[in-house]
């Protein structure tokens, strides 16, 4: 097994860790946006973008709800990403708010744009009870 860090490297933000179980299989743990002072000097598009292969993802793990764990995911989801995210019940409820907020903010104040990532969202968010 390995761990490859696509974020939360050179600082605390942008949490995105993926576990190498095989040449076949792998983990995604949490895909957050980048924040702060790791943002000076790059263009946003570098900082939102997956620049990772995603075709051995099995599933996302979401530890928690903050930004810099979940912010990326709908770019991850627009990558082609469509596997499952697995989540406690709370973050589950609270996941399509907190990233329709992030995409007002920070993306599109286009109701459509926004209401497909949603409907995506919530079909492949899968909870289980801690």
């Amino acid at each position: 097994m390995q761990i490859i860090h696509h974020g939360a490297v050179s600082g605390v933000t942008g949490s995105c860790h993926q576990l190498i179980i095989d040449n076949e299989n792998s983990l995604l743990v949490d895909c957050g946006l980048f924040q702060g002072a790791e943002t000076a000097g790059k263009e946003q598009g570098d900082l939102l973008s997956i620049e990772f292969d995603i075709k051995t993802v099995k599933a996302l793990l979401v530890t928690h709800c903050h930004i810099d764990h979940v912010g990326r995911i709908p770019y991850l989801l627009a990558a082609g990403y469509n596997g499952p995210i697995i989540c406690s019940e709370a973050t589950a409820m609270l996941l399509p708010l907190v990233i329709e907020d992030a995409l007002k903010v920070g993306v599109t104040h286009n109701r459509s744009i926004i209401n497909a990532c949603l409907k995506r969202l919530k079909k492949t968010t899968n909870c289980f009870t801690l």
